[in-house]
């Protein structure tokens, strides 16, 4: 049997050194303070994109219930509070850090935007920007299709920016803010909180105008207000 030099054993049994050890961290902290911010800034950007996409998707339904019904349907949005709700009461809120603007300086004064389908597949061309930090979206709607889609990053001129306004609402507020509108003309006439104490509506009177439009000629966080 052979016996390696006793040096030898001893050289192998050796570990790191502190030195070597502060190196390796140093060089981990490097990686990590390069990795992380950019892996932190691509899940905001997916949930960014899951947030449009559930928006797009919600007016795509109102596409479709528009043609299935053959009547005019509705999606309403409350541009400071970020709701998003349609004729069935169906709601989308958007997150808290989403606002939303526009390029039209004559929109500055709006509470809400109404997006407006039509049972022959068309709808009412509507174009809104959507922002969150640095990242933009512009939502559209094509007036010919009626198809709704974005696009990340698309330039459009933030004229008016609608400051978020964070306060919760019950559902029963929200039911309530809804059958207030009457009619279109005069969505922005009411905006829930100005008049809590007020019991006294009518909510069987309380409904969207569908005078005579184009005729046929036959595309969460999310939660239902009638639950």
């Amino acid at each position: 049997m052979k016996f390696l030099p006793v040096c030898i054993r001893m050289h192998r049994k050796r570990g790191f050194t502190l030195i070597e050890l502060i190196v390796v961290l140093i060089i981990i902290g490097i990686i990590a303070g390069v990795a992380v911010p950019r892996f932190a800034g691509s899940l905001d950007t997916i949930r960014f994109k899951k947030t449009v996409s559930e928006l797009v998707y919600f007016l795509r339904e109102a596409r479709i219930r528009a043609l299935s019904a053959g009547k005019r349907y509705h999606v309403t949005v409350d541009l400071h509070r970020g709701y998003y709700w349609n004729d069935d009461k169906k709601v989308l809120k958007l997150p808290e850090n989403v606002e939303i603007f526009t390029d039209k300086i004559e929109a500055l004064d709006d509470k809400v935007k109404v997006f407006t389908f039509y049972p022959n597949g068309t709808a009412l061309d509507e174009k809104v920007g959507i922002a969150c930090d640095k990242m933009v979206a512009v939502l559209h709607v094509e007036p010919l299709g009626g198809l709704a889609y974005y696009k990340m990053g698309e330039e459009m001129e933030q004229v008016v920016r609608y400051t978020r306004d964070n306060e919760e609402l019950s559902e029963e507020d929200i039911k309530k803010y809804i059958d207030k509108l009457k009619n279109f003309d005069t969505v922005t006439e009411y905006v829930p909180g100005d008049d809590e104490g007020d019991t006294n509506y009518n909510a069987d009177d309380a409904k969207y105008e569908d005078g005579d439009g184009i005729e046929s000629d036959d595309e969460s966080e999310s939660f239902d207000a009638d639950d």
